[in-house]
């Protein structure tokens, strides 16, 4: 009587060779996902648990009043008020050790949005201007010296 086993020798090397492929690929699998987790080791927290960069901030409001939360440095934070009736902008610090929102600016923003030309640098709109001006005159100029003369002349090509 013959013994059970494989009936294909090649047969268990295979399956073998697989076994190994397999507990390979588990390994790297598990390498890349410890690198995930412990790649944001300084913070304090996992990778996986920080704000999503490019996120939108929440805003809130209604009836002309909207409030935006705000960052105004590494671990300040408050919020923004707009009256769009009164055209105002406010801006709110919260205090932790306080535990208080404060009011730390407001602007009335009316006659700001007449200025057609503050605090900017070169080139001024003006210039900005003249060149737009320039570069359409140029176009104008190229385009007439690509016409036909007459209808019966091909029209020349650059």
């Amino acid at each position: 009587m013959e013994t059970p086993g494989p009936r294909n020798p090649s047969a268990s090397a295979l399956g073998s060779s697989l076994a190994k492929a397999l507990w390979a690929n588990c390994v790297v699998l598990v390498a890349i996902f410890l690198v995930l987790l412990c790649r944001n080791q300084g913070s304090g927290m996992p990778a996986f648990s920080s704000a999503a960069f490019g996120q939108q901030m929440p805003i809130g409001g209604g009836a002309g009043v909207f409030i935006v939360p705000g960052q105004f440095s590494t671990n300040t934070w408050g919020c923004y008020l707009m009256d769009v009736d009164a055209e105002t902008l406010c801006a709110y610090q919260f205090y932790p050790g306080d535990k208080q929102l404060r009011l730390i600016a407001s602007r009335y923003f009316r006659f700001d949005r007449r200025l057609k030309n503050f605090n900017t640098g070169t080139p001024s709109p003006a210039e900005v201007e003249q060149l737009v001006a320039q570069e359409q005159n140029d176009a104008r100029v190229k385009e007439q010296n690509n016409l036909p003369v007459s209808p019966e002349a091909p029209a020349k090509n650059q």
